[in-house]
């Protein structure tokens, strides 16, 4: 996915079920869910415990 396509990673993962892994205070944290939203700087994950705001620059990986 290019980033200058306009397409976010919201309107890429629609309605899909993915898995994000992050680093968080020297930890290695894994959220399952659906990206509800995102903007330049944001990624909102909403699974079965609620919804997770993680900064982009701290993904490590994102699978389907």
């Amino acid at each position: 996915m290019d980033e200058n396509d306009g397409k976010g990673l919201a309107s890429f993962l629609k309605e899909k079920e993915v898995k994000v892994v992050w680093r968080e205070e020297e930890k290695t944290k894994v959220g399952r869910g659906m990206i509800v939203n995102d903007d330049d700087n944001f990624v909102y994950l909403t699974g079965e415990k609620g919804t997770v705001v993680v900064n982009k620059r701290d993904i490590i990986a994102i699978k389907q």
